[in-house]
């Protein structure tokens, strides 16, 4: 399916463009999942003109979130040799969150947080015992990258299912977790997992029973799936389009020649 894709839609952009192409995706998609409403047009409206967008029923708030997660894409993606350390999603939280999350939650981009955190129904460990595990978890992923020993869905996954159990961070962290995720995956080659609203649902379940059963080829499974539908309907719309610009030009040719 990899080889497919590649040969498809990755081939069919230049270097420069693909990766634009893969930054406005999944920054519609991922802050999307947090209750953002920009649209993927819209996200691409955003990129191309910046703050002078002018914004139709959108909050200049849901614009800076955006804003900021297309900075903190390309300080993870135009470095992908950079070694994975607490440091560096430090420095991604800083900047994914550096016009917002003053405003939201009176923190300071990067702090971990000093407070109990929670999502939904579910009440995460405690936050000290937490943010102390930090530096042992990106160790340990940066070990099993270099090593490349296990696929890189399984590092990327690990890394996903203990980051948002920790939950180091007052906001940011599942855009952070999935921006890390994503960086683990490029330095392999491999596509991005773009998570979108309607997988939402199963996103959040996958993350659940990989806990309850301390079994990340639970996440895996899901980040595999989401990524290979992603790719299918893609290469199906790319191959469509092809088929329907053909037979379009066949028929106007054939009027023609009568």
């Amino acid at each position: 399916m990899v080889l497919e894709y590649n040969k498809t839609i990755v081939n069919s952009f230049s270097i420069k463009n693909f990766r634009e192409y893969n930054e406005i995706l999944s920054s519609a998609h991922s802050c999307a999942v947090e209750g953002n409403t920009f649209t993927v047009d819209e996200t691409r409206e955003l990129k191309e003109q910046g703050i002078n967008l002018k914004l139709q029923n959108r909050s200049l708030y849901e614009a800076y979130e955006i804003l900021d997660h297309f900075k903190a894409y390309e300080f993870l993606f135009n470095n992908l040799e950079q070694a994975l350390t607490e440091e560096l999603i430090k420095q991604s939280q800083k900047i994914l969150t550096e016009n917002t999350i003053k405003f939201s939650k009176g923190y300071e981009p990067g702090a971990y947080t000093d407070t109990q955190m929670a999502a939904g129904n579910t009440v995460f460990g405690d936050y000290k015992m937490n943010t102390t595990r930090m530096p042992s978890l990106t160790k340990s992923t940066q070990d099993a990258i270099m090593k490349a020993e296990l696929h890189p869905l399984d590092i990327s996954a690990r890394f996903h299912q203990f980051f948002i159990y920790l939950h180091p961070f007052p906001d940011g962290n599942g855009r952070t977790g999935r921006l890390i995720s994503n960086f683990i995956l490029a330095k392999f080659k491999q596509p991005h997992v773009i998570i979108g609203t309607s997988e939402k649902a199963d996103y959040i379940e996958a993350l659940k029973q990989s806990a309850k059963n301390r079994d990340t080829g639970i996440l895996a499974c899901f980040f595999a799936e989401t990524t290979i539908n992603r790719m299918q309907k893609e290469i199906d719309q790319k191959t469509n389009l092809t088929k329907n610009f053909a037979m379009s030009f066949k028929s106007k040719k054939k009027g023609k020649s009568l």
